[in-house]
C-alpha cells in the first residue's frame, strides 16, 4: 500500500519505529505494542506491519520471541564489510556513542604468524596496542593490533594520552604517521569464547563471538598492521555483498 507521498506504508511505519529506537524513546529490553495495536496506530493492516516488523528484525534492532512478543535489541555494531571504515565511524553513522579503552601497550617478539603476515622475520620487534570498544559503555570488540617498530619508531615511547585511541581507531593512528591505508585483508570465524576473552568482553565463557584475523595494507603494498578482533556475537552484524 503507497500513500500520497508515495513511499509504502510499510517504510514509513519500519522508519518511524527505527526513529523512536535512535531517539532512545524505545530502549534495549523494551516490548513493542502488539502487532494489532501497532496496526491500529499506523492505519495499516496486520500484513503490512508485520513486514515492518520483519525488516527492523533483518538488520537486529528487534527480535521476537514465540508466544511473548517482540523487543527491542541491546545495542549492535552493524559493520559493511563492502567498505573500509572503522569503529568509530560505523558507531556514529548509526547514531551511537562509541569510545575505547587501551588495555595493553608493549613491545615484544613477533612470532612466526605475525612475522608471515607482516613481512617480517620471526622476533622482529612490534608493538602491541590492545584496546577494548564500547557502545554507551557496553563492551563489543576487544581488538589487539600489532605494529612493527621498524615502521613506528615514534610509538614506542607515546604515551596512552597522546596515542588518542579513545576516540580514533588504531589506523587513523598509522595514517597520521605517514602511511595511507588502503584495503585489509581480514578472515572471519565463528568461535566460543574462552574465559579470558569472555572476562573482557563482560560474557560469559562459552558465548558466541565472531573472530576477524586482519592485516591492513598501505597504498604500496606494506603491511602495516596485523589484529585480532573478537567480537560480542550479540552485538556485532555485518554485511557483505556477493556479486555474480
Amino acid at each position: 500500500m503507497i500513500n500520497s507521498t508515495g513511499i509504502p506504508r510499510y517504510i514509513q511505519a519500519r522508519e518511524a519505529i527505527h526513529a523512536q529506537i535512535r531517539a532512545g524513546e524505545l530502549q534495549p529490553g523494551n516490548k513493542l505494542p502488539s502487532e494489532d495495536q501497532l496496526a491500529a496506530q499506523f492505519g495499516v493492516s496486520r500484513m503490512t506491519i508485520r513486514k515492518s516488523l520483519d525488516d527492523l528484525i533483518a538488520v537486529g534492532l528487534i527480535y521476537r520471541r514465540h508466544g511473548v512478543g517482540t523487543f527491542i535489541s541491546q545495542s549492535t555494531v552493524q559493520r559493511d564489510h563492502t567498505k573500509l571504515t572503522d569503529f568509530f565511524e560505523n558507531c556514529r553513522v548509526n547514531g551511537r556513542t562509541p569510545e575505547a579503552r587501551l588495555l595493553k601497550k608493549e613491545i615484544l617478539p613477533a612470532n612466526e604468524k605475525m612475522a608471515e603476515a607482516l613481512g617480517l622475520a620471526p622476533g622482529d620487534l612490534l608493538i602491541r596496542l590492545a584496546t577494548l570498544r564500547l557502545i554507551e559503555q557496553t563492551p563489543i570488540t576487544y581488538h589487539d593490533a600489532y605494529l612493527p617498530v621498524k615502521l613506528f619508531p615514534e610509538l614506542v615511547d607515546a604515551d596512552t594520552e597522546s596515542l588518542g585511541l579513545e576516540s580514533q581507531h588504531v589506523w587513523q593512528l598509522i595514517e597520521k604517521q605517514g602511511f595511507n591505508a588502503a584495503n585489509v585483508v581480514e578472515r572471519l570465524e565463528a568461535q566460543i569464547s574462552d574465559e579470558y576473552i569472555a572476562s573482557i568482553l563482560a560474557m560469559s565463557a562459552g558465548s558466541a563471538i565472531l573472530y576477524g584475523e586482519r592485516v591492513l595494507y598501505s597504498d604500496d603494498g606494506t603491511p602495516l598492521k596485523y589484529a585480532d578482533c573478537y567480537n560480542r556475537g550479540d552485538r556485532f552484524s555485518l554485511t557483505i555483498v556477493l556479486e555474480r
